[in-house]
């Protein structure tokens, strides 16, 4: 999920500015707004809708680089933009979130090295891009983004299962992701539009849902 490209990402001297942003570099900087709401909405208490608004980040995440490719406006710059985005998006912001829930002490451990090897996946990622085979784009290595469906995965089960148990598979789950993000094989690559508003908005409704009606009877 991701705007990449190769054409040149610096302007000459004719603009006044460094670089020239086009709608869809707009798109990714939105995610600015939706992860900064997230980890306030985090720090205030507010986990389910923190997580909601990571998944309403993953769409504008996911749709700038289909809309980058589709009006031919792919540069390097946009790719190294929504690097940094990825890195609040999939890494920093569901690290707040976790601790926040109280994955603290020694199980810090294992948020570092997601966001260790989350780094380190999307910088080969900006040198190699996304990998073309005949039936469309995929990824080397896991894509980050599987860090927020783990995170919504993870606080529905830590609704039910106790605790110390489910941090113990949250461990397990971070190290093998963080495992499979530095693994040389290729990863699938949503494609269809349906697919990514249906998980993202899903995801963003169910979670602000759950969120209300703790609100509402808790």
């Amino acid at each position: 999920m991701a705007n990449t490209g190769f054409k040149s990402n610096i302007d000459n001297d004719e603009s006044r500015f460094i670089v020239k942003l086009n709608f869809v570099d707009y798109i990714t900087l939105s995610s600015v707004i939706t992860t900064s709401l997230a980890v306030v909405s985090a720090l205030e208490g507010y986990l389910y809708f923190a997580t909601a608004l990571l998944y309403l980040a993953m769409l504008a995440d996911a749709y700038d680089g289909i809309l980058a490719r589709k009006y031919g406006v792919e540069r390097s710059f946009g790719r190294y933009l929504d690097g940094f985005m990825d890195v609040l998006i999939y890494l920093v912001s569901p690290s707040i979130v976790w601790y926040l829930s109280g994955f603290t002490g020694w199980f810090g451990i294992f948020l570092m090295l997601m966001i260790a090897a989350g780094c380190i996946r999307l910088s080969v990622f900006n040198e190699v891009g996304n990998i073309e085979e005949s039936d469309g784009l995929s990824y080397l290595g896991m894509p980050v983004f599987w860090s927020v469906f783990i995170l919504g995965i993870g606080k529905i089960l830590s609704m039910w299962l106790p605790q110390a148990l489910f941090f113990v598979l949250l461990a397990i789950a971070l190290c093998v992701f963080s495992f499979f993000m530095l693994y040389r094989a290729r990863f699938f690559k949503f494609k269809s539009m349906n697919q990514i508003l249906g998980i993202t908005l899903g995801g963003a409704s169910v979670f602000s849902l759950i969120e209300i009606y703790g609100l509402t009877f808790g």
